[in-house]
């Protein structure tokens, strides 16, 4: 302690701040990873539709749901958070009950809107796979507080699967010329799957195929002639139908993919499957300073209760369309 003091005077106060401050220790914060962006909405309901994209699609189906929920009275207050996984649901007043959420994927989200008739709707359009390869198209909708928020929404769940449909593309991309350079040199020179990836992760735009429900489980396979015929004969009359629906004879959609510029190529129309469609127009939704002002994490205003009716949400433009019958398992 005496050496310590004897330092202390003969040395002059720069040098001991000096030396103090290569000790002291400097505090940052960093944000890393930002929270996902969660919404407090009610669950109308669903039901189900022919159509998976497209202007006005969910028209009839939020018709259904806005009249099977009395005008937005009957629901369930939700927890909605939008990530790069898709769209997560929970139970907002979930009191030790540890009741199962929803997670609606976003590789199988097809089209999302704010609706213009409904301004306090949100609707968006789910492909569900059930066993043996079915696909059911579903149109979900929730009630939010205020108009700004439906459009914030649907702008955050367009941009987001836009961002993870775009990162996908990019490392299938550079999976695929991975794997043709492994072809050609070798195995052993280039690593199939970099460590850097097996560290962060997969993307998560789209899992695993073992993650499905529809994903095929392994057995013994059993030759069966006849039945490997009657499939063949319904894939032919499934292929059909779609170049039915497409509005062009088989024929020449085969002429236009092998000519370039000569018609509609089949790889454009399988690409644009993969994309989610908006409803609303992109412009207006960007240029709304409410809208922007939700996104960036501002208050817009006091919240409204879920459940009052006000002028927005109550307006009743879908009276006359079809109710469906009471046993029908469309909602719920």
């Amino acid at each position: 302690y005496s050496a310590l003091t004897s330092l202390a005077r003969a040395c002059p106060e720069s040098a001991l701040h000096r030396v103090g401050s290569m000790f002291r220790s400097k505090r940052r914060k960093f944000r890393v990873t930002s929270e996902d962006p969660t919404y407090t909405v009610l669950y109308l309901g669903n039901a189900t539709t022919i159509q998976s994209k497209g202007e006005g699609c969910t028209d009839l189906a939020v018709c259904k749901i806005w009249s099977k929920s009395e005008a937005g009275r009957q629901g369930t207050k939700m927890k909605l958070t939008i990530s790069a996984q898709g769209i997560r649901m929970a139970h907002a007043e979930d009191k030790g009950l540890r009741r199962p959420g929803h997670l609606y994927l976003l590789h199988r989200v097809t089209y999302c809107v704010a609706d213009p008739r409904l301004p306090r709707v949100f609707a968006w359009i789910y492909r569900h796979e059930l066993k043996h390869k079915a696909v059911m198209l579903r149109c979900h909708a929730v009630l939010v507080s205020k108009p700004e928020k439906a459009k914030a929404m649907a702008l955050l769940l367009y941009q987001t699967s836009a961002t993870a449909l775009a990162e996908f593309r990019r490392l299938k991309k550079r999976d695929d010329a991975r794997h043709q350079q492994q072809q050609l040199v070798g195995e052993q020179s280039i690593p199939l799957v970099p460590l850097r990836k097996l560290l962060n992760g997969q993307c998560c735009y789209k899992p695993p195929v073992e993650r499905s429900r529809s994903a095929p489980k392994l057995g013994s396979i059993t030759e069966d002639l006849l039945g490997e015929e009657q499939e063949e004969r319904a894939m032919h009359c499934d292929c059909e139908d779609i170049l039915e629906a497409l509005g062009e004879p088989e024929g020449e959609l085969l002429r236009a993919g092998a000519g370039r510029g000569e018609g509609p190529e089949l790889g454009q129309l399988l690409r644009d499957l993969g994309e989610l469609s908006l409803g609303n127009d992109l412009r207006s939704l960007r240029a709304d300073l409410r809208v922007r002002r939700l996104l960036s994490g501002e208050s817009t205003g006091s919240e409204s209760s879920l459940e009052s009716n006000g002028p927005d949400g109550a307006a009743p433009p879908c009276n006359g369309a079809e109710q469906p019958p009471p046993g029908d398992p469309e909602t719920g």
